[in-house]
């Protein structure tokens, strides 16, 4: 297994290095370096792979995004909606680890790159000052805003498992969804023993506070329809023949970039600001180093996906002949901690697990086993140190990986468990 354990020790390496405070985007280039030359790339190659991955359109494509992101955030919090959105969630939900909690989850439902760096300001503000560590905000932040990506089919990972399994919309989201739903309930108990002032009741919303909500959230839903609209549109335009097949980048970050503008103009319009405020939001220096972060991300990908890492950790477990239902468990794992996003261990662990199962004597049922691949490469994606949100949303409330780790112990452990209880309960019912 000399691949996987080369890829997990170039994970280690950046944790390492994180820990002797080697900054961060430095930390991941080292490790990508080092991962490429162990798989036995050249070094030459190695370094035209860190150009290739900073070049990509994938990767300019995220990097705008982020961009967007923090200009669309920082306009929100120096004009004061943000913490107007917090008042009104608060105010509604009564509790502040409520509105913690649901804030999360509502900038989850966008599918965007880094979403959790526009929801930490939120969490920050709803959880108040000196009443949480950065550590245990971070954690919330990071776990609520991933609850809906087992089914939400927004999300290209949800949307390429149905393909690969030829499942219906309908059918896919009823066998996922009840692991969204053990996500969010095995969250809770990341509120275990916060400061009590967190959990104490306020009075009920007063008339008019629904309305003042949908009015400050405009942004979110400006980014969240235009994002629906301009991607059917480019779907119909596609297969109506109006329009060649576009590249995957294209139909990734076309509509996003739409989406993100709209959620620009949104927020400039109901904060009366003007075009200078956004080209100062766009320009600030802590964008652009974020942006700078990304890059090192996307380059490591990228030299994995050069090395081959992920079709030769399959190739090893095929050599090694485990048992069909561990690969199931393991190779999507894998293939989420090694990507850190679920397109990447759907699209890479799915197709090798669909034909194991077909080789199988007496051919079981997918369903069971897609609901067990899909929540294990859940699983792997939320523990990788190169998810996108982890990084941002550490990075937002200055924690390092370790004590976010420690706080996401148990909610992992639940999640695990209920996805095998549920498999089980799935293959004696259906198989």
């Amino acid at each position: 297994m000399a691949a996987l354990a080369l890829t997990l020790g170039s994970f280690l390496l950046i944790l390492v290095l994180v820990r002797v405070k080697v900054p961060l985007a430095m930390a991941i280039l080292g490790g990508a370096v080092a991962v490429g030359l162990g798989f036995g790339l050249p070094l030459g190659r190695v370094a035209t792979g860190v150009v290739r991955g900073a070049t990509q359109p994938l990767a300019l494509g995220v990097d705008l995004t982020v961009i967007f992101l923090l200009a669309i955030s920082a306009l929100m919090q120096s004009s004061g909606q943000m913490q107007r959105i917090v008042d009104l969630a608060r105010s509604i939900l009564r509790r502040p680890a409520m509105t913690m909690a649901a804030l999360p989850a509502l900038i989850g439902l966008l599918p965007m790159p880094g979403g959790a760096l526009f929801s930490a300001p939120m969490v920050a503000s709803a959880a108040g000052p000196d009443r949480a560590g950065g550590d245990l905000l971070s954690a919330i932040n990071y776990w609520f805003r991933h609850i809906w990506e087992h089914w939400w089919p927004l999300y290209p990972g949800v949307i390429l498992a149905m393909t690969l399994t030829g499942t219906d919309l309908a059918t896919f989201v009823a066998f996922q969804m009840p692991l969204g739903v053990a996500m969010a309930a095995s969250g809770l108990v990341l509120f275990h023993g916060i400061h009590p002032e967190l959990h104490a009741s306020g009075p009920p919303a007063g008339a008019g506070t629904w309305g003042a909500l949908r009015r400050e959230t405009s942004t979110i839903w400006a980014i969240l329809l235009t994002w629906g609209l301009s991607t059917l549109a480019l779907a119909v335009m596609t297969h109506a023949g109006w329009l060649a097949a576009p590249p995957e980048w294209l139909q990734r970050f076309g509509p996003l970039a739409v989406a993100m503008l709209a959620g620009l103009v949104a927020t400039i319009r109901i904060n009366h600001l003007g075009a200078g405020d956004a080209m100062t939001a766009l320009l600030r220096p802590s964008v652009l180093s974020l942006a700078g972060l990304v890059t090192t991300i996307m380059i490591y990908q990228y030299i994995l996906a050069d090395a081959g890492a992920a079709p030769r950790i399959a190739a090893e477990m095929a050599a090694n002949h485990l048992p069909p239902l561990l690969v199931v468990v393991l190779l999507p794992a894998i293939a989420g901690l090694i990507t850190g996003v679920a397109f990447g261990f759907v699209g890479t662990s799915f197709p090798i697990v669909l034909g194991i199962l077909a080789a199988m004597p007496g051919a079981p049922p997918v369903r069971p086993y897609a609901v067990l691949a899909y929540a294990c490469g859940h699983l792997g994606m939320m523990a990788s140190p190169l998810h996108l949100c982890l990084v941002v949303s550490n990075r937002y409330f200055s924690s390092s990986y370790w004590p976010v780790y420690r706080r996401l112990i148990v909610p992992t452990l639940l999640l695990a468990v209920f996805a095998a209880a549920y498999f089980l309960l799935l293959r004696t019912f259906i198989g």
